[in-house]
């Protein structure tokens, strides 16, 4: 390690405020603050401290961590103060990153443990464990309103900082998996009608991602008086039988309220079939009608939904399906574009349209505020449409091509066989294809959205399969031949045919 280095004619302060002490569960990090210039011939120079850090034993013993040393500092400007903060992230691009404050103590560089803790969970995960953080840092001169970068403004010290760090304990300990238990007016349970919940992303933690729904058909006579009575129990309670940590309910009205431990029972009043949302970090539930499609009706189809292409649910969360859209579109909740459940775009966002123009994504609103929902760039054709109406997010990505792509072509996106659509864009074909084993239907020339799926029987002697949107799932897989394809929109599963030649 390189001896610290001093300029006794410069005057050096190594001293800054210490950060505050942030309570859990998410302190907030910061952006790069602009410098007002910088000070290029600065000879600053940063080792990585202890490559494991502790958060719980940090906080537990009420001490910052040390993350990294000032081994040697040189040509630092007079009469200014040092200024190190930390960029934290989950991988060596810091595509995703945060900017945290450190406090400078005898050369070494430290970091609140809530401070550090809250960096990770907005950059990488709420979920405590320990994990590979990575870390670089910037340094500047500081004086009253002037800052200036240190190195230039692309300048990170100690950049390949490596790090295997144990997060905080979270203030809440939340469970994999929650069920809405039936329960009678004082409160008794039955687990032997308890309903499992779906998390509503279960791609991320739990702590990620609290929010959980179940749909439950309720009988007219079920809803009168107090209604359905329902309680929310985690698998711990249901696998011991036990009331430990079971929510019950005070609502705010007949369709929302907030969950608390120990509360009575909530009340279903309305019947039908009808999905059931909790937050666990919020503590809130909701009511709501389970929808069985979402229509998007765009064009002729808002006058004539029977030729609309469906979007179709396995949740009552998530609904998927491809879809023909005219530039301007609403998701309706019934065949119907002056029903009761209208989804549009939400007033208070700005959609975000892909590079390539293809995509867009945006935020839904059932409210009658809303605007109506737009393609990218204003397309019309077939769309691939990912709607979430518990998070109120939406996807759309254009298909303005489709081929065929696999060993038969070498995998070569440039020479896939472009499949040709029918006038409505139901139905996509294309001639003397070859194909030789392994294959796929891509779009757009790229593999943001490409169709795999199952082979299934057929009596005909043609090849058919079920096929759906699985970016990354499964190859297709045929014997080698040439053949006539055939990919049908117009059911539900897709369909798709080879015939051979």
């Amino acid at each position: 390690m390189k001896k610290f280095k001093f300029i006794s004619a410069i005057a050096l302060t190594m001293v800054m405020a210490s950060c505050d002490n942030f309570d859990l569960p998410n302190p907030p990090g910061q952006t790069n603050p602009e410098p007002d210039g910088v000070f290029e011939n600065s000879g600053i120079q940063l080792a990585q401290g202890e490559a494991a850090i502790n958060l719980i034993d940090a906080n537990k013993a009420n001490e910052n961590v040390k993350v990294a040393t000032i081994t040697e500092l040189v040509n630092f400007p007079v009469e200014y103060e040092l200024e190190v903060l930390m960029e934290v992230a989950g991988d060596e691009s810091f595509n995703k990153a945060t900017t945290i404050n450190t406090t400078i103590v005898d050369n070494n560089i430290m970091v609140n443990p809530d401070v550090f803790n809250g960096a990770i969970q907005e950059v990488m995960t709420k979920k405590p464990g320990t994990y590979e953080v990575y870390a670089r840092y910037l340094a500047y001169a500081v004086r009253e309103n002037s800052r200036l970068r240190l190195g230039g403004l692309d300048a990170y010290f100690a950049a390949g900082s490596k790090y295997s760090v144990t997060t905080l304990d979270p203030t809440e300990v939340f469970e994999d998996t929650y069920y809405l238990v039936p329960c009678d007016a004082a409160g008794n349970l039955n687990y032997g009608k308890a309903l499992k919940m779906n998390n509503t992303n279960s791609s991320v933690s739990v702590y990620d991602n609290p929010e959980f729904a179940v749909k439950l058909n309720i009988e007219e006579s079920q809803a009168a008086g107090d209604g359905y009575l329902f309680k929310i129990a985690p698998q711990s309670a249901v696998a011991a039988a036990n009331a430990d940590g079971v929510y019950g309910c005070k609502p705010a009205n007949d369709l929302s309220g907030k969950l608390e431990v120990g509360a009575a029972p909530g009340g279903i009043k309305i019947f039908g079939p009808i999905l059931v949302t909790i937050n666990l970090e919020n503590k809130g539930y909701t009511l709501s009608y389970a929808l069985e499609n979402l229509w998007p009706l765009s064009g002729p189809t808002q006058n004539n939904p029977a030729n609309a292409l469906l979007l179709y649910t396995n949740d009552y969360i998530t609904y998927t399906g491809v879809s023909v859209l005219q530039k301007a579109y609403i998701l309706a909740g019934q065949p119907d574009k002056t029903g009761p459940v209208i989804f549009k775009q939400d007033p208070d966002d700005e959609p975000v349209v892909s590079e390539d123009g293809f995509s867009q994504t945006g935020l839904l609103t059932a409210a009658s505020t809303g605007s109506t929902l737009r393609t990218p760039n204003n397309s019309s054709g077939l769309f691939w449409i990912n709607a979430n109406i518990i998070l109120n997010t939406y996807e759309v990505h254009f298909l303005e091509k489709l081929s065929v792509i696999g060993n038969g072509n070498g995998w070569d996106l440039a020479t896939a066989v472009e499949l040709t659509h029918s006038k409505d864009y139901h139905v996509w074909t294309a001639t003397d294809v070859k194909i030789d084993g392994e294959f796929k239907i891509n779009a757009n020339g790229a593999w943001t959205i490409s169709f795999s799926g199952t082979k299934i029987a057929d009596t005909t002697g043609e090849h058919v399969y079920q096929i759906n949107k699985q970016d990354g799932g499964e190859n297709l897989n045929a014997p080698t031949g040439v053949y006539d394809v055939t990919v049908d929109f117009s059911t539900m599963p897709y369909i798709l045919t080879l015939k051979s030649k």
